[in-house]
């Protein structure tokens, strides 16, 4: 329930009329779709773009038709319309502005997103990389130590009677240093 309230209030059409009504809650809902849907950034904000050049094509049809001197009086009536003239033309402004102000800000946070998951992958290719040297060396002390324990074994020493771990074929004892040997080697 609550992640299509979200969705919704997310959506483009939303963004667009709290856009209108109130642009500061309209950017703060763009800021949060923008962190939130990470692929769709640079579709949102070209929408925005988009948007915005549409609304001024009355105007701009408009002046290219004056200059070759053709009238169109629907045309005339829409871009004297006083809603047209300062509500609309006011609203495309903000939409071209954010538009690519948020374009920008979408490429330059995508190269910084890049660069950090770069060094992050290089950084885990490193630490995995010590991580096998690491394991290969422990890998070898252990053979080593398996191979020493396979000789190594408990003598008692004939002269004292303490216990002794010898691992070469004699030894001294740890106690009365006599020389000891190790008879299952």
């Amino acid at each position: 329930m609550f992640n299509m309230f979200v969705k919704i209030l997310l959506s483009l059409p939303v963004i667009f009329i709290t856009l209108y009504f109130i642009p500061f809650l309209g950017i703060c809902l763009l800021v949060v779709r923008l962190f939130i849907n990470n692929r769709k950034n640079l579709f949102t904000s070209s929408i925005i773009f988009i948007t915005g050049i549409l609304i001024l094509i009355p105007k701009i049809l408009n002046s290219v038709l004056n200059l070759i001197k053709i009238d169109i009086p629907f045309l005339n009536d829409i871009i004297n319309n006083e809603f047209y003239n300062v509500n609309l033309i006011k609203y495309s402004k903000l939409l071209i502005t954010i538009g690519v102000i948020f374009l920008l800000l979408t490429y330059v946070i995508k190269i910084i997103f890049n660069k950090f998951n770069n060094s992050l992958i290089s950084y885990i290719k490193n630490v995995e990389l010590q991580d096998e040297k690491i394991s290969k060396e422990n890998d070898l002390e252990m053979k080593i130590k398996r191979e020493k324990m396979k000789t190594t074994n408990y003598v008692k020493c004939p002269y004292c009677g303490s216990d002794n771990i010898i691992s070469l074929k004699t030894s001294r004892c740890q106690y009365c240093r006599r020389v000891i040997e190790n008879k299952k080697e």
